[in-house]
């Protein structure tokens, strides 16, 4: 954007869904005979190989008969269960206390995550628990999950899993062999994760990928201090009002078609908008950049004034269009959490507070509020600039004043209900 020339429960009762894709005794008989096959054949190829036997060879594996099952909270919200029922003596990796074969548990999400979850939590024997698999509720990377044998907080719940099989592994540690793998099918949930997690850490920003990789951010000024006290204990960084942070463009964070941006922001001030003056103009997220007077948006997010404002550079035509929409005066208050959900499906855009969608009005041009237009179907032009959080890559600057919580980017248009199932009320 450019200043003119002239100046976002109650807990139900636990029905468990099970899941019979591992657990009968025919199923279990057969996995241990094809272990028992496989150590045979191992034996046979070492003993060939060296002329002697090594020891480890020649112990059996962990034997546990267990149940994996659903529990639903809510619409979309399910926890993953283990009910380890008999067996061998064993205990988790990394559990407090425990005896026997030490086993590592593994979950292999629907999305192709491989996951080992916090088992730090429990203790002693694990036989005849029911042991609660779930992603953290205060963790901003969706690789970091936990095993209780408590249930999960509700509220304000944990975070819907992604639809699909989800597969629990136990990795007998003692002589490095999977024991046993049990499949649970989620029929509710999310449809996917989101692309990238942006969020700052107190030392510069964090991108935390659904593919559980994890790349760094960079600071300008002093890096806006991190906190956990917003709704729900989420986490949000401070902006000062001439600090930002900055993300190198990579391939997570380009969007030309669906997309969805989710971030909760706290201002410290708000006025009435004007486009005569960006006096109280703010930046939230925008991959954008100013050059010589000429905007080029993928897009930016944006408080103008009391408005919540988001702009694009627009591929229908040769050269791009810039667009820019906003939504009506006092949608924000200073000093008031709220959950801004910006959604681009089919074309399609919505903009949604605390999973209400707003009145958008659609102006032209790279002055927001300047000329009005129709409503525009959105194209999202593919730029290489950078990613930047709490002001605007290029001069006027507009930098944020107040808290930003972390910025999911999804290459999805969400849904009205998974909006509002993402909801903190805390």
């Amino acid at each position: 954007m450019m200043i003119p020339d002239s100046q976002y429960k109650r807990r139900g009762k636990l029905i468990k869904s099970r899941s019979n894709s591992s657990d009968g005794v025919s199923e279990v008989v057969s996995v241990i005979l094809v272990i028992a096959l496989m150590l045979v054949l191992t034996i046979v190829v070492y003993a060939l190989l060296s002329g002697q036997l090594d020891p480890k060879y020649m112990q059996k594996s962990v034997y546990i008969a267990g149940d994996s099952a659903i529990i639903p909270l809510s619409n979309l919200d399910n926890v993953l269960t283990y009910l380890p029922k008999a067996g061998d003596d064993f205990y988790l990796v990394g559990q407090k206390q425990g005896r026997g074969t030490p086993v590592t548990m593994k979950l292999l999400s629907p999305d192709g995550r491989n996951l080992t979850p916090d088992t730090s939590g429990l203790t002693g024997s694990l036989y005849g628990k029911t042991l609660y698999i779930y992603q953290k509720p205060d963790a901003s990377n969706a690789c970091e999950y936990v095993v209780k044998d408590t249930v999960p907080p509700v509220p304000p719940g944990v975070p819907a899993m992604v639809k699909g099989n989800w597969k629990i592994q136990l990795i007998d540690e003692k002589i490095h062999i999977l024991a046993d793998t049990y499949t649970t099918t989620f029929t509710k949930g999310t449809t996917s994760l989101p692309v990238t997690i942006l969020q700052g850490t107190g030392i510069g920003g964090k991108s935390y990928r659904a593919d559980c990789s994890v790349s760094s951010g960079m600071c300008g000024g002093t890096c806006p201090p991190q906190y956990n006290t917003s709704p729900c204990n989420k986490t949000y960084s401070k902006f000062s009002g001439n600090n930002y942070i900055t993300f190198p463009d990579d391939p997570t964070l380009k969007y030309t078609g669906d997309m969805t941006i989710g971030v909760s922001i706290q201002p410290t001030t708000t006025a009435p908008f004007t486009y005569t003056s960006a006096a109280n103009w703010q930046t939230i997220v925008g991959k954008g950049q100013i050059v010589g007077g000429v905007e080029n948006d993928n897009y930016q997010l944006s408080l103008l004034g009391d408005r919540v404002g988001f702009e694009w550079g627009d591929t229908s035509t040769t050269p791009a269009t810039h667009y820019n929409v906003l939504t009506p005066a006092g949608s924000i208050t200073a000093g008031q959490w709220s959950q801004i959900n910006v959604v681009v499906n089919n074309g399609q855009l919505a903009i949604y507070k605390n999973g209400v969608p707003l009145e958008l009005s659609y102006y032209s041009g790279n002055i927001p509020g300047y000329t009005p237009t129709g409503i525009q179907t959105v194209h999202l032009k593919n730029v290489g600039n950078d990613v930047t959080i709490g002001r605007q890559n290029g001069d006027p600057y507009s930098y944020f004043g107040g808290n930003i919580g972390a910025v999911s980017l999804y290459d999805r248009g969400l849904l009205q209900p998974e909006i509002a199932n993402n909801l903190c009320s805390g």
